[in-house]
């Protein structure tokens, strides 16, 4: 397979190591506007070219897969242009920046012949496997799923996994830079999502970054999201509630899924119980994390997503995340984006379907 890869920015990075870690993948260019910064991606990853316009990427011999790590409102524009030139495209998450872009991508994608997958790699976190499974054996009958993400920009831009634009409202900041992954998220686990209720507000930036999201289905079961930039401890925590009372939470950074059922502290058992409970769920916790670290496991969700799109191509199948479903996540982000500034519930399907 001879990738190209546009936009060599902090997730370039990551994409590279996984298709340098791949067998049979040849990484053959990369471009960026910024030349010097493509140039660098290059010789880090000892790519033998670096281009500043991907037209001239296009043009390399054999070119058969193109990996678009750009930001958000230049997706559907690129996206486009590949599939004319491409037969194989990914595009880092989310598929677009509104439902007609989504529509118009899909359109050239399917006038071209050409197939299409976006970066929603969180489905393949083996935490996120088990509880998948889970359910869908029935040894979990879900009453809600709740996703739960804290962290501060700043803290995040210092250390390179942020950038400015992200919170710029021409690219639709965390709604569509972050909420893209739990909106995402919460589809895979509750597919019949009809109603969303969304509260929240700009605090220190001119995007809405600080919000919670009630999800109603057509049945009982229900999803929350509570999201914010604007926290200076994180916590990404997924929970799933059972109808018989169990629940579990998945820690998404440490790669853990952990089934709570401490007594509550009502007696001096059971604040013993709880705090043993504890202290055991945090020495796991953090013992996964340092092994996922050493081992690099990190890498695990993009590889398997990349692998079975690889694998797809090969065998003529559909790809693992299709435009089709980027484009129900643009859909609820829509729902959520309406939600907050209209301040009501909004139902999805009186956004365009």
């Amino acid at each position: 397979m001879k990738v190209g890869l546009i936009g060599c920015g902090g997730v370039a990075n990551l994409h590279m190591r996984v298709y340098k870690s791949m067998k049979n993948v040849d990484v053959v260019g990369v471009c960026d506007l910024n030349v010097d910064r493509a140039k660098a991606l290059a010789s880090k990853f000892g790519v033998p070219k670096a281009f500043a316009d991907y037209n001239d990427l296009f043009e390399t011999k054999d070119l058969n897969f193109v990996d678009i790590c750009t930001p958000v409102s230049t997706h559907a524009r690129i996206i486009c242009d590949t599939a004319r030139r491409v037969p194989a495209i990914l595009v880092e998450k989310p598929l677009a920046l509104t439902l007609n872009e989504c529509d118009k991508v899909v359109a050239e994608v399917k006038k071209n012949g050409s197939k299409l997958c976006v970066s929603h790699q969180q489905i393949f976190l083996p935490a996120i496997e088990k509880a998948k499974l889970l359910i869908d054996k029935g040894a979990y009958k879900l009453a809600s799923f709740r996703t739960l993400q804290k962290e501060s920009f700043e803290i995040l831009k210092t250390h390179g996994l942020a950038a400015d634009w992200m919170v710029r409202p021409e690219q639709r900041g965390i709604i569509w830079e972050v909420c893209s992954h739990l909106a995402y998220l919460q589809l895979h686990f509750l597919p019949d999502i009809e109603e969303v209720c969304a509260v929240g507000s700009k605090v220190k930036y001119p995007t809405y970054d600080h919000f919670a999201v009630l999800l109603r289905t057509r049945g009982e079961t229900f999803g929350l999201i509570d999201l914010s930039w604007v926290s200076n401890e994180t916590e990404i925590v997924y929970e799933l509630c059972d109808s018989q009372g169990k629940r579990a939470q998945i820690y998404r950074d440490f790669d853990y899924f952990s089934e709570r059922g401490a007594y509550p502290p009502l007696s001096a058992r059971g604040v013993a119980s709880g705090f043993f409970a504890e202290e055991k769920r945090t020495l796991q916790k953090w013992f996964k994390f340092g092994v996922n670290y050493i081992r690099k496991d990190r890498l695990i969700p993009h590889l398997k997503l990349i692998s079975s799109y690889f694998t797809s191509i090969e065998k003529n199948l559909p790809p693992p995340v299709p435009p089709e479903e980027g484009r129900k996540t643009i859909q609820l982000l829509e729902c959520i984006e309406k939600s907050l500034d209209e301040h009501q519930p909004i139902k999805l399907d009186s956004i365009n379907k």
